[in-house]
């Protein structure tokens, strides 16, 4: 591709001690985590709404916050927090109180014992009010573009807004943009998609409706016709989830605008199954279709450790977690032909290091989120979101440690770290 020269002067928008790019699930917990512990923090986030997946894709419900077999609770902290803060306005229903094989699990019953259904509007006006009071400044509209660099130290991140080019200055760095696009500028080794393909699992454009018959629906126990499954929301509508767009490459436009296209087709090929063919939604109504793609792979950074299937597949329990999951390795198929999803169970519960959100050749970057430093199988649970925000919130705690006690990232004493999260209600064991 021709390239050619561009050199202008670009507008120093502030000073940071933690500059979070991103604001979806693990950038939100992330930034509030770091401004509670004392921190200057901003959060850049691109879209004009805050929460990422869970409000700009409509994604939902939360996946499992417990183990593989919705024993134990594994995620808490600012995760519960967020989910107290929804159900005050009657747009949540805790974990607990949800079963498998119900129409909140679109009668699933393999790994979706207590999910946690959510309404994505309310979730956007909590997020807000959480960063808000946590002291962070947040800066939407605005997409990230490229670092300067010292050495392998990121100094500056360079920004587009609606007013021109900014750069923000910042101690620390936490990229939690779903693409590891800070780190890939910054000179962190990535790969796309799984390892010796390239590809990536294929992007869905989740819809919701609305006028369904629900005691019709519960009572069928009829689930819809494969692959289109629908999540019932406290507020009364549906999160759909459907057909495959393969192959996107969320770090490229023309890409993306491309499965955008055909996914709004596929958005109406699923509506009609629904309302056609399942019981109880013969008068429903399309209520919202997702702004965002969804996007369920993306780049994964290489990191000072790489998590494995086999960790995953064992419940490998790291001198250095940070985190604890057990959703299953659910990897869609890559292509038209390949079978997908659950493939190679998991531990009861495994566990995520801080050696994985450490992206190599970086000295002040932390990655949160499905780009972590991970196997493509074995993140096919970790990239859900409530393992993103446990995810961030550690990053977000790790980050005002590293700078409190004046050492890079990799010297942090990761006890204490364990310790400020189990303060914070995180769950480690």
């Amino acid at each position: 591709m021709k390239k050619i020269d561009f050199c202008r002067g670009i507008e120093l928008y502030g000073e940071y001690d933690v500059v979070v790019i991103g604001g979806g699930p693990a950038g939100v917990c992330a930034a509030i985590s770091a401004a509670r512990k004392g921190m200057r923090v901003i959060l850049i986030e691109a879209t004009p709404s805050l929460g990422g997946m869970a409000t700009s894709a409509l994604v939902g419900p939360f996946m499992t916050n417990y183990d593989r077999d919705g024993d134990e609770q594994t995620v808490a902290g600012i995760f519960s927090e967020i989910i107290e803060r929804l159900q005050a306005y009657s747009a949540a229903i805790p974990s607990e109180n949800v079963e498998s094989n119900s129409i909140y699990t679109s009668f699933i019953t393999k790994y979706h014992r207590h999910v946690t259904p959510f309404d994505s509007f309310y979730l956007e006006i909590v997020l807000d009010q959480m960063l808000r009071e946590a002291g962070v400044e947040i800066l939407c509209y605005t997409q990230f573009a490229d670092v300067i660099m010292d050495n392998e130290t990121v100094t500056h991140a360079v920004l587009t807004a609606p007013q021109g080019l900014l750069c923000v200055w910042g101690k620390i760095f936490i990229d939690c943009t779903g693409t590891a696009s800070v780190a890939d500028k910054a000179g962190v080794p990535t790969y796309k998609g799984e390892e010796i393909s390239g590809i990536p699992q294929p992007g869905t454009l989740m819809f919701e409706v609305d006028g369904v018959n629900d005691e019709k629906f519960n009572l069928s126990g009829t689930r819809p016709e494969y692959p289109v499954k629908v999540y019932k929301t406290p507020k009364g509508k549906y999160k759909v989830n459907h057909y495959h767009v393969y192959n996107v490459d969320a770090t490229n436009a023309k890409s993306l605008t491309d499965a955008h296209s055909i996914a709004r087709r596929q958005v109406l090929d699923a509506f009609c199954v629904l309302h056609d063919k399942t019981p109880g939604f013969e008068n429903a109504r399309i209520a919202a279709v997702a702004p965002v793609l969804g996007i369920r792979e993306s780049r994964h950074i290489e990191g000072d450790y790489k998590i494995t299937v086999q960790d995953v597949a064992n419940g490998t329990k790291f001198d250095d977690r940070i985190a604890v999951y057990g959703f299953g390795m659910d990897v869609h198929n890559r292509s038209v032909s390949e079978s997908g999803n659950f493939k190679i169970e998991v531990a009861k519960r495994y566990y995520i290091p801080y050696s994985a959100l450490l992206p190599k050749n970086c000295n002040n970057i932390l990655v949160a989120g499905k780009t972590l430093s991970c196997a493509s199988q074995a993140v096919g649970g970790m990239r859900c979101m409530p393992a993103a925000m446990a995810m961030g919130q550690a990053a977000g705690v790790a980050a005002a440690l590293s700078i409190h006690d004046g050492v890079t990232i990799r010297d942090i004493n990761v006890k204490e770290l364990q310790t400020e999260l189990a303060k914070l209600g995180a769950i480690l064991d």
